[in-house]
């Protein structure tokens, strides 16, 4: 009898147990709200940018990410994080930082701009982006690779392009906010809703609610190189 009793009360403990580590856990996420600054800098042939639109920019990103937690769920969680911008928006140009990125050199020189400004990470604003990485077929209207620059290259507001390289309306938010990211290290996923989608961004417009789960905000929580860039690429059609 004493045996029994002591095996049920050895399960009520470490069942107690668990149900303090889960509680402690959602308790963590929910108020745990972590802020990234950004410095932003454009490409001084690109249109204006100016910092109340950077700003909207960053504010809806957030926005996004903190959406209502009532429906919250592993496959789609309400991320407590948010975007900030520091300093100025600043403008770089010459022969080797190009306002395309057409190869590996010239999407580094890009990246390099600025690397010495305030912030946790920095953005490039430029007209195009024909590379990003071996493997990839573009234009592109983001690159975050390679990750240690901590900077992310983005297609102005204006000049964005679908997969067929037509003009399209984009949401920057959701840009902006999916290249971060990358850079934190998470991959592309299977979904048309995500975040991490492979597919456009702009087909993202219509979505009520965009979905981040709970491992891409950890991620995203954790900020750049915070996760494992994985080696392979998930293309839209695969």
């Amino acid at each position: 009898m004493r045996r029994v009793q002591k095996a049920m009360e050895m399960k009520m403990q470490m069942f107690m147990a668990i149900l303090f580590l889960a509680l402690l856990m959602s308790v963590d996420e929910a108020s745990a709200q972590k802020t990234y600054a950004a410095s932003v800098s454009r490409h001084a042939s690109t249109p204006a940018l100016s910092e109340a639109d950077v700003r909207q920019i960053l504010d809806e990103a957030s926005r996004m990410l903190q959406k209502n937690s009532v429906n919250n769920g592993d496959a789609d969680v309400a991320c407590n994080m948010a975007f900030s911008l520091t300093g100025p928006v600043r403008t770089f140009g010459s022969a080797d930082k190009p306002i395309n990125i057409a190869d590996a050199r010239q999407r580094d020189a890009v990246h390099k701009v600025d690397i010495d400004a305030p912030g946790d990470f920095h953005v490039k604003v430029v007209n195009e982006i024909e590379f990003c990485r071996r493997g990839l077929i573009g234009p592109f209207n983001g690159c975050s690779f390679p990750i240690q620059f901590r900077s992310i290259i983005v297609v102005h507001p204006s000049k964005h392009l679908d997969p067929f390289s037509k003009p399209t309306k984009l949401p920057d938010d959701l840009l902006w906010a999916h290249e971060f990211g990358h850079l934190t290290g998470l991959p592309h996923r299977h979904s048309k809703v995500a975040l991490m989608t492979p597919c456009s961004i702009a087909d993202l417009s219509s979505v009520t609610r965009v979905q981040v789960n709970k491992q891409e905000c950890r991620c995203l929580l954790g900020g750049p190189g915070f996760c494992p860039l994985p080696p392979g690429v998930i293309n839209c059609n695969q």
